[in-house]
């Protein structure tokens, strides 16, 4: 039995004609007959009854179309999909981003992709504004928190571990903490959206509540500066970091109550029974990039200088 011998049976039932359904595809009428009579035989039962006027379906026919049609929608959809999965990504991907991470871990390598796939244009949004990708059109974005129940679709670019660490100058002035009481006594530097800064401690997980911050603000540029300016404690990811922690203008702190809650770093897209190629080839070119594990998640303290496009472990 072939594909088009289904398709045709189906045509014929929805249009109520052995002929016209034979005339969409090019058959006479005796060629039309001939192809259903053999269907027929592979089933074993007469699937429609036919007079000089009507064609109609018999009961074995009804039960047949209906599984007919679910079989040929299922393999057409496959088809489509193979068709689109082989296609070369091309079109305008738009996708949205953390402020610091796109321009530290996204922008340095897009003249390379752009090499790679020069018929892909694309359309960025780099802001701390978390967007509803669905609603608003985006075809994917990169998330760096945990992520809620949703539809989205998602790939994970890495993990997001964090530290807390300040500038050398500020512990200099007001000492290093050790402990989550211990910050009770120093100046912290508190995004508007994390009034918590939460560690794993020996007994389980400690929240430490931060009523008196030195500096509050939405942006995660304005606590990173104010962290390197000697302002305070910050509580950062590595993946913006890192290098500084590297290099010495950070120091971490506290390093034996790490930093629970911190979820990872997802690339998100609408669902779909197929991801557009554009958006494979991004992520699977940042993922190559980033290396497994990214760069971001080595060891600071001993991760080699040099951090631009060819860091990756």
């Amino acid at each position: 039995m072939r594909l088009e011998d289904l398709q045709f049976f189906v045509r014929i039932a929805e249009l109520g004609s052995m002929a016209a359904a034979g005339r969409e595809i090019g058959l006479s009428p005796s060629a039309a007959s001939t192809r259903l009579t053999g269907l027929e035989k592979s089933f074993g039962s007469q699937l429609f009854a036919r007079t000089t006027r009507r064609t109609m379906l018999t009961e074995a026919g009804r039960v047949l179309l209906q599984h007919a049609r679910t079989a040929v929608g299922e393999i057409e959809q496959a088809r489509s999909i193979l068709e689109a999965s082989t296609e070369a990504p091309r079109g305008s991907l738009r996708f949205s981003c953390n402020t610091f991470f796109g321009r530290k871990h996204i922008l340095p390598y897009l003249v390379e992709f752009r090499e790679l796939y020069p018929d892909i244009r694309l359309e960025m949004d780099f802001s701390d504004r978390i967007v509803d990708v669905i609603e608003e059109g985006y075809d994917m974005a990169v998330r760096g928190a945990p992520l809620t129940d949703s539809s989205l679709l998602s790939r994970k670019l890495g993990g997001n571990p964090r530290a807390l660490c300040a500038s050398p100058a500020y512990l200099a002035r007001k000492g290093v903490p050790h402990t989550p009481e211990d910050l009770a006594n120093h100046d912290c530097i508190a995004m508007a959206s994390m009034p918590f800064w939460y560690f794993n401690g020996p007994e389980g997980e400690v929240a430490f509540e931060i009523q008196k911050p030195v500096i509050k603000g939405d942006s995660g540029d304005l606590t990173y500066d104010a962290a390197l300016h000697g302002l305070g404690l910050s509580l950062k990811s590595l993946a913006h970091v890192w290098e500084d922690l590297r290099d010495g203008r950070l120091v971490a702190v506290m390093e034996d109550y790490t930093i629970a809650r911190t979820g990872a770093i997802w690339a998100v897209y609408p669902p779909s029974q197929f991801v557009p190629p554009k958006v494979t080839a991004f992520v699977d070119f940042l993922i190559s990039k980033y290396g497994r594990p990214p760069y971001w998640e080595s060891d600071y303290r001993t991760a080699s200088a040099g951090s631009s496009g060819s860091q990756t472990v």
